[in-house]
């Protein structure tokens, strides 16, 4: 750092044993805090930078993979890392250090419009043809008003809710019903089920105890709180989520449900056996599926390509 910048080292090196990488960003939003968050895990490394206004955007490189990305979606990619991973994290404020730095492989399809005022909004669509936006050069010295502050932990949770770029859906324009998305989330349950218990798991007993590992990501799947409950292909959620929110949450249970079986010499039969249940199913109901977010989360739940 330069004696010109007003950038400042908050945190240095902070052990992710002991530091929830969620709560910590959830706590400088709430503050409207302007800066870079960098988090150093074995063989990754990310930049999340914060605007005070605006969801955050991440950089993240994953250097086991030989992957790089740009996108708001990968925040929620992080704190799961972060949560499985031991790592560091250091914290430097100032509206130099939010400012993106792109590297010669990150896409130059991303722009930098004039900052505008947050509307809590979930953001662009990252799979649709239009870039997402994101703030290039915030302001230095005004402090987040309170009410925008309120406003950036909206868009700050809306943004770490999602685990792919397609699971924001059409559902901010009003186009699928929650019970249709409900209705499809236990159908989609249902045919994972059936593919784990063909090959001998005890699926109801992994999908609980995996509900348990992401409860504090997303809380209506703490098998505690009684707000969603699953029985033969039939689900059923207490409150009205986002849509994009419970996409995100369930895929995630289960593709890891779906990692816990496939091992060792069966990991490829066990995966092939998902996708092709996954198949069977679009084949029936691929509007549904498609229009609630969870086809194009079915590759990644498999593990596999489902054709």
């Amino acid at each position: 750092m330069t004696a010109e910048s007003k950038s400042r080292v908050l945190h240095e090196n902070l052990d992710t044993s002991f530091v929830n990488l969620w709560s910590l960003l959830r706590s400088l939003s709430q503050r409207g805090f302007i800066g870079r968050v960098h988090v150093e895990l074995t063989d990754y490394t990310a930049d999340v930078y914060m605007t005070g206004s605006n969801a955050p955007l991440v950089h993240e490189i994953d250097r086991a993979a030989g992957t790089e990305t740009l996108e708001q979606a990968a925040l929620h990619r992080l704190v799961l890392r972060a949560r499985e991973s031991s790592g560091s994290i250091s914290v430097f404020e100032g509206a130099d250090e939010a400012v993106v730095v792109r590297s010669a492989a990150v896409s130059e399809d991303i722009i930098e419009p004039a900052a505008s005022a947050p509307t809590g909004e979930p953001p662009p669509d990252p799979s649709s043809e239009a870039p997402p936006q994101i703030v290039g050069q915030p302001a230095k010295t005004e402090p987040a008003p309170a009410d925008s502050r309120d406003e950036s932990e909206s868009a700050f949770t809306t943004a770490t809710s999602l685990a792919e770029p397609a699971a924001q859906q059409d559902d901010a324009e009003g186009t699928i019903d929650w019970s249709e998305v409900v209705k499809a989330s236990g159908e989609l349950i249902g045919v994972v089920e059936r593919a784990l218990i063909g090959t001998g798991a005890d699926f109801l007993a992994l999908f609980r105890a995996t509900r348990l590992e992401l409860a504090d990501d997303y809380t209506f799947l703490d098998p505690m709180s009684s707000g969603f409950e699953y029985a033969n292909s039939h689900a059923t959620v207490t409150d009205e989520l986002p849509p994009h929110t419970y996409v995100a949450g369930l895929s995630e249970a289960l593709r890891r449900v779906v990692e816990k079986v496939a091992t060792g010499d069966r990991a490829r039969r066990v995966r092939e056996r998902v996708a092709l249940e996954l198949a069977l199913l679009t084949r029936k109901r691929k509007e549904l599926l498609t229009r609630s977010g969870f086809q194009a989360q079915f590759d990644r739940i498999a593990g596999t390509k489902v054709i």
